[in-house]
């Protein structure tokens, strides 16, 4: 079992790197994982996979809550241990873990009894509503089991764990991909069988962690008699930003699918889905490195080291742009054949090609944010973290939605959140500035 690493090495590029690396490889592991599983449902048809799209936004829901809470405690760990209070780290993370758990029961009973009214309300066909439904209702069983796996993760990432973490993720997207086409079509479960491989691969990294904690591979110590009802706050106060920005990104998305739908039908609505899986492709590599990260900063920021977090700052800033320039390019040059590697159809092709070249070139726009947000939260900035993060898929992209598609119909659905995006990123330019700048007044001669 890997042991975790030393959060104070002076040598930083090599803290960074042994720390985030992992991350990087576990959410690039998810990211191809929801590709090939979206290559899996997509051979069934576009009406299946804009069908199980439609129901994507109800569980991301589920995942920003994780996230958030996730975020919320990892930055308290790091800056615990930051500080050499161990026992403390052990508390708060016993404590959300047991306030995880009927969180996730209630979230998996809302969902399965609520999907087919929300289906309705937003006016998917018959056919769409089949699959939706297929999928929908026996994957919102396993909603508890991934939100507990996403805290594991945070848990051990925020301990320095971060390639027990990778090692955790790659196999069990590993097995979800190998389930994949065994229930949907050797079995013929179609979209449900997507659901099942889910559901166990969730399952069996929830052992791998059960038996990391009995162990003892970390510092952090769950124990129900370590539950401190107080240490919730501290957690909420950087959980609900994160995860309100991860709420409205659900809802954006979902507006945008269904102004996809509405000016471009289900073709429409398949490119988009395809679209924003692409677009995910690169994003998870990026939150992952920012999520290794993230830990030296909250450590440096515990510790009170100012430099220490302007020099990962900028060794973040250097890496997430680079890779998301890389990506922008990739996207820009290869739409087409990447969109077929999803369907046959030519209409939803060229619509996704469209997509594509659309937000290909605001893509290191999200990197930005996903740095600033970093070093907002570790920094205490809850408030001020919310405000960035609700603007690409918040307060600058609804509008847009339903303002740019009266005049340009569906290629005014394909440009809205290009033109969020890029609003954002000159906002989290100037906050980020400013940030630069109050930190540069309180440098502490600590680190050279």
């Amino acid at each position: 079992m890997p042991q975790a690493v030393d959060m104070n090495d002076p040598r930083l590029l090599r803290l960074i790197m042994r720390i985030a690396l992992p991350a990087v490889a576990g959410l690039t592991a998810s990211a191809g994982h929801h590709a090939i599983n979206g290559l899996f449902v997509g051979a069934l048809g576009p009406q299946s996979l804009a069908g199980v799209s439609l129901v994507m936004p109800l569980f991301l829901l589920v995942s920003a809550a994780g996230q958030g809470l996730g975020v919320g405690l990892a930055t308290l760990l790091a800056r615990h241990l930051g500080g050499g209070r161990h026992a403390a780290a052990s508390s708060a993370a016993s404590t959300i873990f047991v306030a995880a758990l009927p969180l996730g029961i209630a979230f998996s009973v809302a969902i399965h009894v609520a999907l087919p009214f929300f289906l309705e309300s937003i006016g998917a066909s018959a056919d769409l509503r089949a699959a939706s439904l297929s999928y929908g209702r026996l994957l919102a069983f396993g909603v508890v089991f991934g939100l507990m796996q996403a805290l594991c993760d945070f848990v051990a990432i925020a301990e320095g764990n971060s390639r027990f973490s990778m090692t955790v993720l790659i196999a069990s997207f590993g097995l979800n991909i190998a389930l994949d086409p065994i229930f949907i079509f050797a079995l013929g479960y179609r979209e449900a069988g997507a659901a099942l491989a889910t559901i166990l691969s969730s399952v069996a990294a929830l052992l791998a962690y059960g038996l990391y904690f009995r162990h003892g591979r970390g510092q952090v110590r769950l124990s129900l008699h370590s539950v401190q009802w107080p240490l919730i706050a501290p957690v909420i106060r950087i959980a609900v930003p994160a995860a309100a920005t991860n709420i409205v990104a659900s809802f954006g998305l979902l507006l945008l699918l269904r102004q996809a739908s509405l000016e471009g039908g289900a073709p429409g609505a398949a490119a988009m889905a395809i679209a924003v899986r692409l677009m995910a492709l690169g994003q998870l590599p990026i939150i992952g490195f920012c999520l290794g990260a993230q830990s030296v900063v909250s450590h440096a920021c515990g510790a009170g080291n100012h430099a220490r977090v302007q020099a990962v700052v900028r060794v973040m800033l250097a890496a997430a742009m680079g890779t998301a320039t890389l990506y922008s390019i990739l996207l820009l040059v290869a739409a087409e054949p990447l969109a077929h590697l999803f369907t046959a159809d030519e209409a939803v092709v060229r619509q996704t090609a469209a997509c594509l070249r659309a937000l290909g070139p605001v893509f290191p726009c999200f990197a930005l944010q996903t740095v600033l947000l970093v070093l907002l939260q570790s920094r205490g900035k809850a408030r001020l973290s919310a405000i960035v993060g609700l603007a690409p898929q918040g307060y600058m992209l609804i509008p847009a939605l339903f303002l740019m598609p009266i005049w340009l119909g569906f290629a005014g659905v394909v440009f809205a959140p290009a033109l969020a995006a890029a609003l954002a990123g000159i906002l989290g330019i100037l906050v980020l500035r400013r940030e630069w700048a109050a930190m540069s007044d309180q440098l502490q001669p600590a680190f050279r």
